[in-house]
C-alpha cells in the first residue's frame, strides 16, 4: 500500500440507524445491523470498497469522558461471514473494529484476526468518523472517495495513516 490507496468508501453509521448519537460501549453490531443500514442508506457494498463502521466512539468520549477500552462497541464475530461475502478491500472503524469484550472465549479480537489473516483485509483502527458522519448525513450520501498514503516502512505490519473522505 506504500503507493497509496484510492477507492470508494462507504460509511455504515450504526448509531444513526438506531436513532442514537453513539452506541453504548460493549454494544454488538451484527450482520442484520449492517444489512439494515445498507438498505436505509441505499448502499451496495462492492469488492474493493473501504467499509467504515461508525460506532460513535468519539461522541461517547465527548459525552461521558474517557473509559476503559475493555468496553467498546463494535462488530460481533457473526459479521465476519458478512465481510467475506461482500469482500471489501479495507475495514475501518472508530474503534478496534471488534466489540469489546468479544464474546468469543480466549480471543479478544476475532474479527480483527479473521479480517487481517484469513481475508487479507487491512484495517484502519481508531478513526475519527464524526465529521464524515455529519457530512454524509447533511448530504444524505454515504459513499465517497477515500484516499490514504501509508508510510513505506520495510518489514512493518502497520503504519500511521490519515484517510481522507472526499464527497
Amino acid at each position: 500500500f506504500k503507493d497509496g490507496i484510492v477507492t470508494r468508501g462507504v460509511l455504515m453509521d450504526i448509531p444513526r440507524l438506531k436513532g442514537v448519537d453513539y452506541l453504548e460501549p460493549g454494544t454488538r453490531i451484527t450482520p442484520e445491523d449492517l444489512e439494515a443500514w445498507a438498505r436505509r442508506a441505499r448502499l451496495k457494498i462492492e469488492p474493493g470498497d473501504v467499509v467504515l463502521i461508525r460506532t460513535g466512539r468519539w461522541a461517547t468520549r465527548d459525552a461521558k469522558g474517557p473509559w476503559p477500552t475493555s468496553q467498546l462497541a463494535g462488530l460481533y464475530i457473526t459479521t465476519a461471514k458478512w465481510l467475506h461475502q461482500y469482500d471489501p478491500a479495507i475495514l475501518g472503524s472508530d474503534g478496534a473494529s471488534d466489540v469489546h469484550p468479544s464474546g468469543v472465549e480466549q480471543i479478544g479480537e476475532p474479527v480483527h484476526a479473521l479480517s487481517l489473516v484469513a481475508m487479507g483485509m487491512p484495517i484502519f483502527d481508531n478513526l475519527d468518523l464524526e465529521a464524515v458522519g455529519r457530512e454524509a448525513a447533511r448530504l444524505n450520501r454515504w459513499e465517497f472517495l477515500v484516499t490514504a498514503s501509508p508510510a513505506a516502512m520495510p518489514r512493518a505490519t502497520g503504519s500511521p495513516v490519515n484517510p481522507i473522505a472526499t464527497f
